[in-house]
């Protein structure tokens, strides 16, 4: 199924819902976004950790020492 066809999906249903039900389903969308952006900056946080990578600001530091 494609973008469009799942935006059309949505609209159909979206007809037959009350303000109620809109605003219910564009809360639960916020939490389901919050949620993932969580788990995304998380899993980020701990391949940072596992990989020990540096931050840019420790690289630019390690380059200016170099530039001495």
């Amino acid at each position: 199924m494609g973008i469009f066809d799942q935006m059309k999906a949505a609209q159909e249903m979206m007809k037959n819902m009350s303000p109620d039900d809109l605003r219910n389903m564009m809360k639960q969308a916020e939490d389901s976004k919050k949620m993932l952006e969580e788990m995304v900056k998380k899993a980020v946080e701990e391949e940072i950790v596992k990989r020990d990578l540096i931050s840019r600001s420790e690289a630019e530091k390690l380059l200016r020492g170099f530039e001495k």
